[in-house]
């Protein structure tokens, strides 16, 4: 509210989590702490997100996107990290005063964005003294392997009755850690959990279902590296080559395991600087206030070596011949190979000499942009199906530098001056401020292939400059230098945000001083997105190709809201001790869309005393498109998907925005209260009990389709394969082939409906009620929220579907991650030393942190080795009904015969192993539960004793000392201090810290749908047993 209270418990409900409170969570980094507010939930974009991270922390209120939720600072805009959310990074930790959370809707108050609750971090601006904090950390007393984490700040302040000025300075720094260091994550073949085999085929060695028998996916053991150039007509009769699944070929050398080199937490670096300024000019009628902040973050993030696909080369059609039949093919837009990419007979290192496709070569004006550019020679020769991918580059880098600058500047007083006109004058308050804020970012993206160099070495015919796609780690530094380069781009967010608000109260009523508060806002905002131009003509291999994005926006926002007290403390009559109404309503213009109003009411009503307050709220909240929405150029992402007509597991995507996106609706209410019993029955002092509920239903939510949605309700293909479902299309290689692009742009899709309960208990247990003295005090606290419901309807008049207690079920599907579980909650007891003793420096406690059961996505589960209730294979043994005929030799024989992609075990085939028939069956994602452990230690010690009160001498001598007379001869309290040097100084105010993370070493639970490492990376992490140790000086 932009209204002020001193009530103990106000309209809204909010949590509070103070500097002390967030460390005794055991949290060490922001995403930590998203990690451990229970109504952070669903999709939060942390720092486990390696594969399409960006080193980013985004936090996700009732999980519906990180989008709907504003998060503010000193309660003002901050500009995204990207396109639609702020990057929760940027907050240090040493310098939050406190973090309010709002859990309902407050656009009438901030407008758009606050939809699922506001998240606002209050940074400290008042401080005395000098402090100095370091802080180690490490992995490597759990599963996980070694990761080290520093962390490291200077807090100082000085001033007085008019003056505030505050500086910080602070780096945190993180090592990585690799998918190999833990067992849930070192092996993308999850057969053994319960998942699918999630390993690439796209490895140096493989042309079509044959591979190199001198290579395979682990290329560390091999005699011979590459086949021997034009030997043989084709895979299928050179003898150099085998089926993939022989014993030849294990299955560690038949798949490539990408979880042997990724990273699962990217190696980080942040570095922080803050001043803040305060000063009174004229008393409190006017305040000028400014602060200045600066972020800096370089983030390491690493992906599997470049698998070569999509084919390099496009055309309008062209021919081939096999036994004899002649066959003619219509245009490849996408690329010639459907599978894998292609490789010119005429190629130095081709061990065939028999095309099995010749291309027209050419281009259709028709086709997209890029392919235009990626045609191939008319009448060129192609080996189709090749795999490869770069291991002799290593792994792909992602190195992104984030820059992020803050001023702040503005004026603030009352009017309490001119209250000899008007009494009421007294309470009024007005605020400005101007903001900018700019996020510049620089990544750079190395490992990746030049689709133009490329084309080139492939077409070469000199095998000293020629590109060798055949072979493991053949190809010269020269030829590497060419077609392995890095990538630029370069995206920029700026907001400046001017505000002035007024505030104070109108008249009395006999229930209290009705409140107000009105006032406007100015929004610029920009945003810029370039890529090189490289990856601008679409021409890279293994990274996404997009256009460029420019857009900017102007809002203007009036907003007003009241508080009338209909009873109160002063004047009330039973069953009404205090009873509020709150009325709020925000209006915004904005030069992109138009204009929209959204009102919210609210009620506070006390029937008892203050020991009971119920609430309750109406809100519309509204979110209006981004930027990024809106003015995105083409982008391409690989989603994870499961289709029915082939076995691809990733395909391509491409996103683009939408200029005639219009603003979302939401309609929510909530009711709840809180109850402190102690206030009626003294054994219960200090226990407060609250709950709220909440129901949100948003309207014309704007994303793109999710991939597998669109997969699984798309209408029916065309005779070239198309499909689609509204704007959204499936690309085909043909009718029933495999998909060769999605294109799906942002639009208005349907409506999420959620419910949820939210619960807190907190019990302040000081033992001097005990009447034996001070022996400390107990704080205990729970904190939950239960996901009651939530439906997800993905497009407009579509069917609604149940998205709670399931993993990915919001409108991204498995691809936008996290999980709808029931319930999250932690329980946390804490022991605080008495006073005037040895013990009062204590701060010692336990945390325990839990997420419920959900059900995994049962498209991800095949591979459990049950059948199917009632399932009958087919003729073949066939699980899925759709009998795909692989044509191959016999092992050990010359004959070529057609056998079923998974084989009745009556056949008794030599050389292959019979998978039984299996069905997608529902998969329950077990709990999991942390305990963390932290003790503090302050050093108290007594002042000298030339300090201590001495009878007679003293200037207060205390109760027990008489003094005699005005004139009686006093000595000052003595100013003597600690020896600055000695060590008692340097020991007074210094704080330890021991603590442990996640004490039981509990590994998280296995998720078959999670594409990356196995597990949910937005709601559990993958380090196991941390340890850290902390000093803290206060000077």
């Amino acid at each position: 509210s932009n209204i002020p209270t001193a009530e103990e418990v106000g309209p809204n409900p909010v949590d509070t989590y103070r500097r002390d409170d967030i460390t005794r969570l055991g949290v060490r980094t922001p995403t930590d702490l998203v990690l451990r507010i229970p109504a952070a939930t669903g999709s939060n974009t942390t720092e486990n997100n390696t594969n399409g991270g960006d080193g980013t922390t985004r936090i996700s209120l009732r999980g519906i996107a990180p989008k709907e939720t504003l998060v503010l600072q000193d309660g003002r805009r901050l500009a995204y990290a990207g396109t639609d959310s702020v990057d929760f990074n940027r907050f240090p930790l040493g310098l939050i005063d406190h973090i309010d959370i709002l859990k309902d809707g407050a656009s009438p108050i901030y407008g758009t964005e606050a939809v699922a609750g506001v998240v606002n971090v209050f940074l400290i601006h008042r401080f005395r003294g000098l402090e100095v904090y370091a802080s180690y950390g490490n992995t490597n007393l759990g599963f996980a392997n070694d990761r080290g984490e520093e962390t490291a700040y200077l807090l100082a302040g000085t001033g007085d009755d008019k003056t505030d000025i505050v500086v910080y300075a602070g780096i945190y720094n993180a090592s990585a850690l690799y998918s190999r260091d833990s067992d849930i994550s070192h092996d993308a073949d999850k057969n053994t959990f319960g998942g699918f085999d999630g390993r690439s085929g796209n490895y140096p060695g493989r042309v079509t279902a044959r591979g190199f028998l001198g290579s395979g996916a682990d290329g560390f053991h091999l005699d011979l590296r590459s086949p021997t150039p034009h030997s043989a007509a084709n895979q299928f009769t050179d003898t150099q080559y085998s089926t993939r699944f022989t014993p030849w070929l294990p299955s560690e050398r038949s798949l490539f395991n990408f979880a042997d080199l990724t990273p699962s937490v990217a190696a980080t670096d942040r570095e922080f600087l803050y001043g803040s300024v305060t000063r009174d000019i004229c008393d409190k009628y006017l305040t000028v206030f400014a602060d200045f902040e600066y972020f800096r973050q370089f983030w390491d993030g690493g992906l599997a070596p470049t698998p070569f696909v999509p084919d390099v080369w496009t055309d309008t059609g062209g021919f081939n011949t096999q036994n004899g039949v002649f066959t003619t093919y219509g245009p490849h837009p996408f690329g010639i190979s459907s599978s894998g990419f292609s490789v010119p007979t005429q190629n130095a290192f081709n061990p065939f000499t028999v095309a099995d496709y010749t291309s027209n070569g050419g281009f259709n004006s028709t086709f997209p942009k890029f392919s235009q550019q990626s045609a191939a020679p008319p009448g060129t020769q192609f080996t189709t199906g090749v795999r490869y991918r770069s291991l002799e580059a290593g792994l792909r880098t992602l190195k992104v530098r984030t820059d992020n600058y803050l001023f702040t500047g503005g004026l603030k007083g009352n009017l309490g001056e001119f209250a000899n006109a008007w009494d009421q004058l007294k309470t009024w308050e007005w605020e400005f401020g101007v903001r900018y804020n700019e996020n510049y970012t620089t990544v750079r993206f190395g490992g990746i292939v030049n689709n133009y160099a490329l084309r080139a070495r492939l077409l070469d015919t000199d095998p000293n400059t020629a590109f060798n796609p055949f072979g493991l780690s053949q190809n010269s530094r020269q030829v590497k230098s060419e077609v392995f380069v890095t990538t630029h781009e370069i995206s920029d967010t700026a907001l400046l945000t001017e505000d002035l608000t007024l505030r104070g109260d109108m008249f009395n009523l006999p229930g209290g001083a009705v409140r107000f508060a009105i006032g406007g806002a100015h929004l610029g905002n920009t945003f810029f997105d370039q890529p090189d131009a490289l990856t601008q003509a679409g021409q890279t291999t293994g990274a996404t190709n997009f256009q460029p994005t420019r857009g900017s926006r102007d809002s203007w926002s009036a907003f007003w809201e009241a508080r009338v007290p209909v009873t109160g403390p002063t004047w009330n009559f039973p069953g009404a001790y205090s009873l509020e109404l709150g009325y709020a309503e925000r209006y915004e213009n904005y030069s992109d869309f138009g204009q929209t109003e959204r009102p919210k009411f609210d009620v506070r009503w006390q029937p008892i005393d203050q020991s009971l307050t119920l609430r309750a709220a109406y809100i519309e909240a509204f979110h209006a498109p981004s930027l990024g929405e809106l003015f995105s150029g083409a982008s391409q992402s690989f989603p994870a998907i499961k289709d029915p007509f082939t076995t691809e597991l990733q395909v391509s995507q491409i996103l683009q925005g939408n200029k005639d996106l219009q603003p979302e609706i939401a309609y929510e209410y909530t009711y709840g209260g809180v109850l402190t019993p102690g206030k009626w029955w003294s054994p219960l002092q200090g226990l407060t009990l609250s709950a709220d509920f909440i129901h949100i239903d948003i309207r014309g939510f704007t994303t793109t389709l999710d991939p597998q949605f669109l997969i699984d309700h798309a209408g029916p293909q065309d005779a070239n394969g198309t499909q689609h479902l509204g704007p959204s299309t499936i690309l085909r290689s043909g009718f029933n082939g495999e998909i060769v692009e999605l294109f799906t742009p942002f639009q208005n899709l349907g409506r999420e409906i959620l419910s949820a309960w939210d619960f807190e208990a907190v019990e302040i247990f000081d033992t001097t009620r005990m009447g034996h003295g001070d022996w400390g005090t107990f704080t205990a606290t729970w904190n939950e929220t239960y996901m009651a419901d939530v439906d997800v309807q993905a497009v407009q008049d579509g069917k609604r579907l149940t998205a709670v207690g399931k993993f990915g079920g919001g409108f991204q599907g498995v691809n936008g991650g996290g999980s709808y579980t029931h319930n999250r909650w932690y329980a946390s007891l804490f022991y605080d030393g008495p006073s005037g003793s040895w013990m009062q420096g204590i701060d010692a406690g336990a945390v325990v942190h839990f997420v419920g059961q959900y059900w995994d996505n049962e498209k991800f589960t095949f591979t459990d080795l049950r059948t199917r209730p009632g399932f009958a294979p087919d003729q073949f043994g066939n699980c899925t009904l759709l009998s795909t005929l692989l044509v191959d030799f016999v092992p050990g024989t010359t004959t070529v015969a057609q056998f079923p992609t998974r084989h009745n075990p009556h056949t008794n085939i030599p050389g292959y192993t019979f998978v039984p028939c299996v069905g997608a069956f529902d998969r329950k994602v077990r709990e999991w539960v942390t305990l963390d452990l932290i003790v503090n230690y302050t050093f108290n010690l007594p002042p000298p004793a030339a300090q201590n009160e001495v009878a007679g001498y003293a200037k207060d001598g205390g109760k027990n000392v008489k003094m005699s007379g005005k004139d009686k001869n006093v000595m000052p309290i003595s100013t003597a201090e600690y020896n600055p040097c000695g060590w008692r100084a340097w020991l007074n105010n210094t704080t330890i810290t021991l603590g442990v993370d996640n004490v039981w070493d509990a590994q998280p639970p296995f998720v078959a749908a999670a594409f990356e490492n196995g597990y949910d990376q937005q709601t559990a992490n993958n380090k196991g047993r941390l340890w850290y140790v902390g000093i803290k000086k206060r000077f």
